[in-house]
């Protein structure tokens, strides 16, 4: 779940000195506060204006595999995903370089929020595309074991995922950039309009209906099978409310609005 923040100079001297052979030049930096899988998160201002984004665990962390599966999808992912630049491991640490991009820190879900548009456009987009052939999990390796098994195949797809549609994902700017892919995955190509309304109900106070019809505008989803849409939001209320149950403690809102999405499509 959510990893401990340490700040860029209590990173171990041998990974700052790692990145800073990557990076060959002074930099200044600020520290990102809003992502909760990485123990820094860090962008670094360049002189010639190029910006780097940070981010790393350190490698004997649980969830230190996630950094590799990001590295290894990036290259086939869309152009509105951060490119990954390079990637280090030292003094303990794994940390990836991605482009830095000049945005919002998180996107509008508001039903008022003028971001509504550009992100339903990036997800109708996504939608479409099939996953590469890199070993990502799929849809029912994430869901499954919340859902009854005659469910499997309403949850399987060859279309990319990113699964993970909230609002501090897509950074506005003078485009659309969806970030943090460490949860890629293969599945149908509705799955992430879907969490995209739970996180419309989270993220942007949006009731169950404002979100639908907002998530509905992406045509994968408006066509999806309804009793998909009710497995896989059910699933993702179950999972949130077996995290509270392990003693998981700041989930309430959380598992509050994947229970409203989750019985909006009951």
């Amino acid at each position: 779940m959510r990893v401990e923040h340490i700040g860029w100079n209590q990173l171990p001297a041998q990974a700052r000195a790692a990145v800073e052979d990557r990076v060959r030049a002074p930099y200044e930096k600020a520290e990102m506060t809003t992502g909760e899988s990485s123990g820094v998160a860090t962008l670094l201002f360049l002189p010639d204006g190029a910006k780097i984004f940070v981010k790393g665990l350190p490698v004997e962390h649980e969830r230190a595999a996630e950094l590799e599966k990001e590295a290894k999808v990036n290259p086939y992912l869309p152009d509105y995903a951060p490119k990954l630049l390079w990637q280090v491991e030292a003094g303990g640490w794994r940390l990836l370089g991605f482009e830095g991009v000049t945005a919002t820190p998180w996107a509008d879900f508001t039903p008022t929020g003028n971001h509504l548009e550009p992100v339903a456009t990036v997800l109708r987009e996504l939608s479409t595309r099939p996953a590469p052939d890199v070993g990502l999990m799929t849809a029912w390796d994430r869901w499954g074991p919340y859902c009854d098994p005659a469910a499997e195949p309403l949850l399987t797809g060859q279309c990319l995922l990113h699964t993970d549609p909230a609002a501090t994902n897509f950074l506005i700017g003078d485009r659309t950039w969806l970030a943090d892919w460490a949860w890629a995955a293969r599945g149908p190509g509705w799955i992430d309009a879907a969490l995209w309304g739970f996180r419309l109900v989270l993220d942007g106070r949006q009731t169950p209906e404002q979100a639908g019809q907002w998530a509905s505008t992406v045509p994968a989803l408006a066509d999806a099978p309804r009793e998909g849409v009710r497995a896989l939001a059910e699933a993702e209320a179950r999972s949130w409310e077996d995290w509270r149950q392990y003693g998981v403690t700041g989930i309430e809102p959380t598992v509050e609005a994947a229970r409203l999405w989750a019985d909006f499509w009951g």
